[in-house]
């Protein structure tokens, strides 16, 4: 870009600006893009891998590396302190001030280590899983290892390097996979499990460190770190609440049923997870970034929510509500016979995720309008809500404790659309006219996937063509209501997911421009 040398100063400032942010602009889109593949890859490869380990291992096996992870996912919450976050969200941080944060981070780490060797043994006797504790203190290791790389990610992520962490992660999961995968085979059982951790945290180190962004020096300056620490204990706060409300039915699984059915939920659970983080890390991220520039155009962001979660009720939630629907047969087909048991974990959870992907743009209006707290406040309710539902619950079967946890997860579903209608003016009525062709799709298209399942079982057919029937004919039906009903549906998304390219003549569009069409 040339500049002239007699233009007014006001001139060069604006065309610097422009510049900048047009390179913001490409950092960010770049960011997304590696964020992208990095989390579909990592977790449609997590999830293969798992498939096949789920065949192989025995269910104690498997429930007592879960019950162990979710042990660890606590204490690792605690090491990490939330600095990771709070180190990409400042604005400025010196070397002195990562040297500071890194000790902390590390220190604490290996005091968890410690902490979680001595206590062992208690948290075995409190679950009523004695096999657990040398898991749970091999597996601990992995703790410190990656609180070492921690910086490195927090610095690529502050300067969009995401292609160098994605590319990290995938190195990661490929050596750890044929780690679990030899070793799993060779008969290891659960202590293939633990190594892949292990090994997979060491690589994701080591890759990292091998092209530094920040090097380790002794200058330290912790006083100039103590914000950083303010905003990582808020941070780790609302990480322990989530945790809480998430994972608690899992610790109380593995207490009250045993290590085998907390490995019938893991198994049941494992699709819900993976579709659920994929769009977490990717489309929920960039509605974040969308909603947060529209926040003082409230008509824009009105429109912008209404798109949004258009897009959404058309794609992802029938892909969950699909999910629930051949539940019985995709559960045999990815993880084998022996799994029938998870279908019922699958259907309900798939049902939940129909409901949530929907919510959660809820959440992003919240934070883009500046009222975080908002969030926060549900997931409190949230995590007394499943406390309650599973304490109270007589039977102690685990269907009895799905229903309550599914439960106690949407009891909070009509305030969380409540408040959107009251804080920027979305209209109940609305949305609702514009949801209902791909919510009434959906139904019909669970209809139709459950009654082919059946007759095609009915036949003795095999799983694999159960599964393609079925889900043949429930895809059929659902775009045949949404093409007699409302035809422009099905070209809007087709246009949204494949945009065509604007001639380059033509002028920028605004955000509001861009959500209001």
């Amino acid at each position: 870009m040339d500049l002239d040398v007699d233009a007014a100063p006001h001139q060069i400032s604006e065309v610097v600006e422009r510049s900048m942010t047009e390179s913001l602009h490409t950092k960010v889109r770049r960011g997304i893009l590696w964020s992208a593949i990095q989390s579909w890859a990592v977790r449609f490869s997590a999830l293969f891998v798992f498939m096949i380990i789920a065949r192989v291992l025995d269910a104690h096996e498997l429930g007592l590396f879960a019950a162990a992870m979710v042990v660890l996912t606590f204490f690792g919450m605690l090491a990490e302190q939330g600095l990771g976050e709070a180190v990409v969200q400042r604005e400025h941080i010196s070397p002195e001030q990562m040297n500071a944060v890194f000790w902390l981070n590390f220190g604490t780490a290996v005091l968890t280590v410690v902490v979680v060797w001595l206590t062992a043994p208690l948290i075995g006797s409190l679950m009523s899983i004695p096999e657990i504790v040398p898991i749970l203190r091999v597996s601990s290791l992995a703790l410190p290892v990656s609180a070492a790389c921690f910086g490195q990610l927090a610095m690529r992520k502050r300067s969009f390097d995401y292609r160098r962490i994605a590319t990290a992660t995938l190195m990661s999961t490929l050596v750890g996979s044929v780690v679990v995968l030899s070793m799993v085979f060779a008969g290891a059982g659960v202590w293939s499990l633990v190594a892949q951790s292990l090994v997979a945290a060491c690589v994701l180190c080591g890759w990292l460190w091998a092209r530094p962004t920040w090097r380790l020096t002794r200058a330290t300056d912790f006083q100039g770190a103590r914000p950083l620490m303010g905003y990582g204990l808020s941070r780790l706060t609302t990480y322990l609440i989530d945790f809480g409300n998430t994972r608690y039915i899992e610790l109380f699984l593995a207490a009250t049923l045993g290590p085998a059915a907390l490995a019938v939920y893991t198994v049941g659970l494992k699709l819900y997870q993976a579709l659920m983080q994929m769009m977490s890390s990717t489309v929920l991220d960039v509605a974040h970034s969308g909603f947060s520039r529209l926040a003082n155009d409230r008509n824009g962001l009105i429109a912008a929510y209404y798109k949004s979660i258009g897009l959404t009720a058309t794609v992802a939630v029938p892909i969950f509500c699909m999910v629930a629907a051949v539940a019985p047969t995709l559960t045999v087909v990815l993880f084998g016979p022996k799994w029938q048991a998870s279908a019922e974990v699958m259907r309900w959870m798939g049902l939940l995720g129909a409901v949530q992907v929907l919510q959660f743009y809820n959440g992003t209006v919240y934070n883009a309008i500046g009222r975080p707290g908002i969030g926060l406040q549900f997931m409190i309710a949230k995590v007394a809500l499943t406390f309650g539902a599973l304490a109270f619950v007589r039977d102690g079967s685990m269907t009895a404790l799905l229903h309550a946890y599914i439960a106690s997860q949407l009891a909070t579903t009509p305030a969380s659309f409540y408040l959107v209608r009251r804080l920027i003016g979305v209209s109940i009525t609305e949305l609702a006219r514009r949801l209902w062709p791909m919510l009434t799709g959906s139904v019909l298209m669970v209809v139709v996937a459950v009654i082919v399942q059946s007759m095609l079982q009915a036949k003795g057919l095999s799983v694999y063509l159960v599964l393609i029937g079925s889900v043949a004919a429930g895809t059929i039906a659902y775009l045949a209501l949404l093409e007699l009903v409302a035809p422009h549906i099905v070209r809007s998304t087709l246009t949204l997911i494949f945009p065509k390219k604007a001639p380059a003549s033509m002028p920028a569009t605004s955000p509001a421009e861009v959500a209001t069409k």
